[in-house]
């Protein structure tokens, strides 16, 4: 690429430092700028270089008080030219094992920096593409356990190998004979950080107990697979700035390394030698214009099914609420994270969770539900970080609608759906708070009170409407979901069946931005990536997430006329949300799920559903 040069992609130094500035004064430069490279100026009427520091030698000193100036640990080279090639400049890069350097003009007066990250972006930005197609033919391989560590190493090693050997970043992984990756360590996590040090000049130098990777790393992962396109894996790095990617096999064990310098030779050079090529994943497929999702109201969304149940078919159950309301649920507070919910949900085997204020007051419900509406509305990807101590304020539901006690369990069933809540609080006629009622509860309370006849039929929604394509973005279906009162879909190409996805189903993980300086509040669903019940790798892997990611495979299908009663005991049996239906031919012909049953309770609460008229405007989804 001899006719893209250095000045095309070169960018202006955030600072510059003279040669006696204190180098403790250097490491709150790069900590408050976040740069990879800062230039030394021999004097600021000149600017004439004389040399430059990056984030390696900010950590060269191991105490919170050092003597060293700049000029006693700077880099001489590489410097670059205007007029120097792009291919030369990495060549250079390479050379010295650095990721950036500053860039002079004819005079050696200081005039840019460039680094890898930049080198990367300048390709982007020109539309250029990479010479190969997915991470393995570019990752690192060579000399892979220099890139791992455990969480009890400890820091003065890790210091090691970024001083002596020059490595960008280091995984953690759980074990080195479990090498699943559950963080990540750089040079700037020691420069943010003072824990690490393991020596005090104030005593004289005395060497003190070194602190371990658990205490500095960053928790949580970005990870790539080697069937990731190269091309996201660099979009990816460098949005965020990583100085590498973890590559994960199948079972979620570190494979390889993917650096920004293999990045930069994929674009100039290809594949690396001996490389076999593998299929890249998928990337999701364009939502076609009748799979599109349309707003409809309320009214026709309960009115929806197949089959119209005949007069006399569903018979009223009489329950009321106060019969099966549960004296109480799990709860968390408010400045809780989402974490701590994940865990509760796990540790008490509830999907509900009640959100109390700092007076111990009921202000919301957290679900799997709000999480799933969290990931359509509120973005796609965390980045690292797992506490933010409002993040259960920003993602639960605040609308927790109240019945009485002698409601017909009916008007409970339309009184969730039209709130779009899963949660019910039981009062008495004093407006007292005597019980909750979940969405559970009311389908297990038709198991066993319904003496009708009904059909699945007669309540499941038809498959246009249930159906998407594994390949399809999560959000998407997610949306799809949310828009169609639906906690589950049936993951499908044509009358082929891959499973469902469920809400029930969807574990989670949240991230935050590493950086201290920046709030991010993104939400990730993966695949659980480890099976048998063991711990799943706290990454998010590069690639946007699509429905299979997401998908759970099911070994039962419904037919049209099998009764309601036997799909719900399908539905349990399987731990899902709702189970794909099929006709004698073995074509899909809808679904039915939880949220469908309550739909047929609602239709015959004693209190009329809204009409449109009286339906609370509501905006319409964003078209994909």
């Amino acid at each position: 690429m001899t006719w893209l040069k250095v000045w095309e992609v070169m960018r202006e130094p955030a600072k510059k430092v003279l040669p006696n500035t204190p180098l403790t004064r250097v490491r709150e430069l790069f900590r408050e700028t976040e740069e990879r490279i800062i230039p030394i100026i021999k004097d600021e009427k000149t600017g004439k270089i004389s040399g430059f520091l990056t984030r390696i030698e900010a950590i060269i000193p191991t105490s919170a008080k050092s003597p060293l100036r700049v000029i006693d640990v700077a880099r001489d080279h590489p410097v670059l030219r205007m007029d120097q090639s792009v291919d030369e400049a990495f060549r250079l890069l390479e050379e010295f094992k650095t990721d950036s350097a500053p860039v002079v003009d004819e005079d050696d007066r200081l005039v840019g920096v460039v680094s890898l990250r930049d080198l990367i972006a300048a390709f982007q930005a020109r539309g250029l593409l990479p010479l190969a197609e997915t991470v393995s033919e570019a990752m690192t391989v060579d000399d892979l356990e220099e890139y791992l560590i455990t969480p009890d190493t400890t820091i003065n090693k890790v210091w090691s190998k970024f001083v002596f050997k020059g490595l960008p970043a280091l995984v953690v992984v759980r074990s080195r004979e479990d090498p699943v990756p559950i963080g990540i360590i750089t040079p700037f996590d020691l420069i943010r950080k003072g824990r690490w040090r393991f020596h005090r000049e104030i005593r004289a130098g005395k060497i003190v107990t070194p602190a371990k990777v658990k205490r500095i790393m960053t928790r949580g992962v970005v990870v790539a697979t080697p069937d990731t396109p190269i091309e996201e894996a660099a979009k990816v790095m460098v949005r965020n700035d990583f100085s590498i990617l973890p590559v994960v096999d199948e079972e979620g064990k570190v494979v390889g390394i993917l650096t920004q310098a293999d990045v930069v030779r994929v674009y100039l050079k290809g594949a690396k030698p001996g490389r076999v090529p593998v299929k890249p994943l998928p990337m999701p497929k364009p939502v076609e214009k009748e799979e599109r999702v349309t707003y409809r109201t309320e009214q026709s969304l309960l009115q929806e099914v197949v089959t119209k149940a005949p007069e006399g078919a569903y018979k009223e159950l009489g329950v009321t609420a106060g019969d099966i309301a549960r004296e109480e649920l799990p709860a968390i507070t408010i400045n809780d994270t989402v974490e701590h919910a994940r865990r509760e949900m796990l540790r008490r085997k509830t999907n509900y969770l009640l959100v109390l204020d700092d007076a111990g007051r009921i202000v919301g419900v957290v679900s799997k539900w709000n999480m799933l509406k969290a990931i359509a509305l509120k973005g796609p990807i965390w980045r690292r970080r797992v506490y933010d101590k409002f993040f259960i304020d920003y993602v639960m539901s605040r609308v927790v609608p109240r019945v009485k006690a002698n409601e017909p369990l009916e008007n409970v069933a339309l009184t969730m759906l039209s709130n779009n809540s899963e949660v019910a609080i039981v009062e008495d006629e004093e407006g007292n708070t005597i019980g909750f009622i979940t969405k559970d509860d009311l389908v297990e309370a038709y198991a066993k009170h319904q003496t009708g006849k009904l059909y699945v039929e007669n309540v499941m929604v038809p498959a246009k409407t249930a159906r998407v394509h594994p390949h399809h973005s999560l959000a998407h279906a997610i949306n799809k979901m949310s828009t169609y009162m639906l906690d589950a879909l049936v993951v499908a190409e044509g009358d082929r069946i891959f499973g469902v996805v469920s809400a029930n189903r969807l574990p989670f993980v949240a991230y935050e931005d590493s950086l201290i300086a920046r709030k991010s509040r993104r939400l990730v669903w993966v695949r659980r990536l480890i099976k048998g019940g063991r711990k799943m790798g706290r990454y998010v892997k590069v690639m946007p997430l699509i429905v299979a990611d997401a998908t759970t495979p099911v070994k039962t299908t419904l037919s049209p006329r099998d009764t309601v009663l036997k799909a719900i005991q399908a539905i349990r049996e399987e731990n899902v949300d709702g189970l794909p239906v099929v006709d004698e031919e073995g074509r899909l012909v809808g679904l039915v799920s939880k949220n469908t049953i309550l739909r047929e309770m609602a239709r015959h609460a004693r209190i009329k559903p809204p009409t449109p008229a009286e339906e609370v405007k509501k905006e319409a989804p964003r078209q994909e």
